[in-house]
């Protein structure tokens, strides 16, 4: 009886692992053979101004939606983290900021996913930013 019960606690395990291996997530983050889920940043603090500047996201594995990111947008001092919906198909990432944060809701973000950094360019309504890159790795406020 007690040899039972643990094989069908080993076989409800490996249902669990199959099920969660299967999900959208995970496949979604397979088919774009580059690793999306991280921190990518170009946030620089001015030591001349006082002022930090630059783009931080990160990225995390989200069930039934793929993927969501914490964004800061800092101009001069950071924004309250805005969480996104980040799509990913193959190379191509993009997302866009919910209308409920104020100052950048409604742009949006589209880049390509390179093995070291995100590159892209954020647009503003009818204003389309210049190419940024941000670096993967340590965020600005792990440092």
């Amino acid at each position: 009886m007690e040899r039972l019960r643990s094989e069908l606690g080993l076989m409800a395990y490996l249902a669990v692992c199959f099920v969660l291996l299967a999900s959208p997530t995970w496949a979604a983050a397979e088919t774009s053979k580059i690793r999306v889920v991280g921190t990518y940043t170009n946030l620089r603090y001015s030591t001349g101004s006082g002022d930090l500047g630059g783009v931080e996201i990160k990225i995390v594995p989200a069930r039934g939606r793929g993927f969501q990111g914490a964004l800061q947008i800092a101009e001069g001092a950071p924004s309250e983290l805005m969480v996104v919906d980040v799509l990913v198909e193959k190379n191509k990432i993009s997302f866009r900021i919910p209308n409920s944060y104020p100052i950048y809701g409604g742009g949006t973000f589209e880049g390509a996913i390179e093995p070291a950094a995100i590159r892209g360019h954020f647009t503003f309504g009818e204003a389309v930013n210049e190419e940024i890159s941000l670096k993967k790795g340590l965020g600005y406020w792990d440092k």
